[in-house]
């Protein structure tokens, strides 16, 4: 059980699926008493912030909460789910002196400088340049896309909605793929197909039938069923082509791949591959191989990043 002690920050990791909590000293980037829970469980984000607390016994002097969606006035409201959170309802409720909501790809990207070497899995490429801009792609329950970029000898966040974005087609195969997503959608954004719902909405486009979960696509794929592995392929290979998209973008030295789809497929991961869509940018090619990928393994990024915002504030 966490004890109540002076200066302890509440970090939170909201997504569609899942809320991760910890709780970080003064002065440290890493979290304790770390708990991740199920948002079926829970109504309301309030619910389960209290559910947290009394499990724990920690009493938090502040809190900073990265939210998978849009932060305006201090408000966010979740991308994939109906959960409305406010800042200040929060405070009032639990205590807090002060309440900070960011993107959760904002905390993703503050995190990177922070990651320890375990943390990291390059996927080909070079090594990452230490102060290169840095983005983070995060295929999940949607798409998150932010960056950091140095200014003034700090790490800067820059939030993002790039995961909604138009995506292209680049063959016929494709092409029909999306036709058949687009009439079901209204158009094809990058969520829509880099997601794990968009896994399972390319291989149901692609092979018809009904629409499997994107675990099974990715169960079947390791039992190397020709129609799932032939989803992952194509998936695997419009990543790449979107993150080399986000890295010029943002004139990125790195990409790292965080959230819960890739590490599930990173078997499936040819480096040639890969690198070959992210590098296949015409008259950029030579930038884009300098240019490092990454995969992120830690599971609590995202605590380490609103830590690290909370350290910058």
């Amino acid at each position: 059980m966490a004890e109540a002690r002076v200066g302890d920050l509440l970090v939170g990791d909201v997504g569609g699926t899942n809320c991760r909590f910890g709780i970080v000293r003064p002065g440290d980037l890493q979290a304790s008493a770390i708990e991740t829970m199920k948002d079926d469980r829970f109504a309301a984000f309030e619910d389960a912030v209290a559910a947290y607390l009394e499990m724990t016994g920690a009493r938090p002097e502040r809190a900073v909460v990265a939210v998978a969606g849009p932060v305006r006035d201090a408000a966010a409201s979740l991308t994939n789910r109906a959960w409305t959170i406010d800042a200040a309802a929060l405070a009032r409720r639990f205590g807090l002196g002060a309440v900070e909501l960011v993107n959760d790809f904002v905390a993703q990207a503050a995190s990177l400088p922070h990651l320890p070497p375990d943390a990291l899995r390059r996927i080909g490429g070079p090594e990452p340049r230490p102060d290169a801009a840095k983005a983070a792609v995060g295929p999940g329950t949607g798409l998150g896309v932010a960056a950091l970029l140095r200014a003034g000898g700090e790490w800067l966040p820059v939030p993002s909605e790039g995961g909604h974005v138009e995506l292209a087609a680049v063959n016929d195969r494709e092409a029909a793929a999306f036709a058949q997503i687009r009439r079901a959608r209204g158009r094809v954004s990058a969520e829509h197909v880099l997601s794990g719902p968009g896994l399972a909405r390319l291989h149901q486009a692609l092979h018809g039938g009904a629409e499997l979960p994107a675990a099974q696509v990715s169960e079947r794929a390791a039992q190397q069923d020709p129609a799932a592995l032939e989803t992952v392929r194509i998936f695997l290979s419009i990543l790449a082509r979107f993150s080399g998209d986000v890295a010029l973008t943002f004139g990125a030295g790195a990409v790292y791949f965080c959230g819960g789809v890739l590490p599930k497929l990173i078997g499936f991961v040819d480096p040639e591959a890969f690198r070959s869509g992210f590098e296949a940018k015409g008259p950029h090619a030579e930038m884009m191989r300098e240019t490092a990928t990454l995969l992120v393994t830690s599971p609590v990024a995202g605590l380490i990043g609103c830590a690290a915002l909370a350290r910058q504030a």
